[in-house]
């Protein structure tokens, strides 16, 4: 599944990019495809993960939605975060990966990433800040990915900064 494909599953708005980033992600792509190979794969050793967007034939599969963040509550170290059709997991090297209860927070501020001329494009950097009444964090990732975990949780679309 593409990006456009996956845009249409989600209820948030999903800004097209320009024609001319298109083509800089195209470059920049490559970019990083030679830069993997000359570094002998240190980016995935590091975690870096560009989104592709797939949504698995299989609903348990995690979707390919790039890199995720959840620090819960605040200030704690940052969890990898993974989604399938049906459910969102942190999925920390080293131990199971849990549930996260997504249904039961709520988003009380959305803050796009600096440096986007338009920020809900799918790979525009957000933060979601979360609560669930009593605690609060935050969750980082993509737009389109963020997107996506609100769809699942049934959260309504944010306003940025609010």
């Amino acid at each position: 599944m593409s990006d456009a494909q996956l845009r249409r599953l989600v209820d948030w708005t999903v800004q097209d990019p320009p024609p001319e980033a298109r083509v800089g992600r195209v470059l920049g792509g490559v970019f990083h495809a030679v830069s993997a190979v000359m570094t002998l794969g240190a980016d995935a050793a590091l975690g870096a993960r560009p989104a592709s967007w797939s949504v698995p034939a299989d609903p348990a599969d995690y979707l390919g939605l790039g890199v995720l963040e959840l620090r819960w509550p605040d200030g704690a170290p940052a969890e990898p975060v993974e989604a399938t059709r049906e459910a969102v997991w942190v999925t920390g090297p080293g131990r199971p990966a849990r549930q996260l209860p997504v249904a039961t927070w709520q988003v009380v501020r959305a803050v796009p990433g600096s440096g986007s001329r338009r920020p809900r494009e799918s790979t525009s950097p957000w933060r979601l800040d979360l609560t669930d009444g009593e605690v609060t964090g935050s969750l980082t990732g993509a737009w389109l990915a963020l997107a996506w975990i609100g769809h699942l949780a049934g959260w309504p679309e944010p306003a940025a900064g609010s």
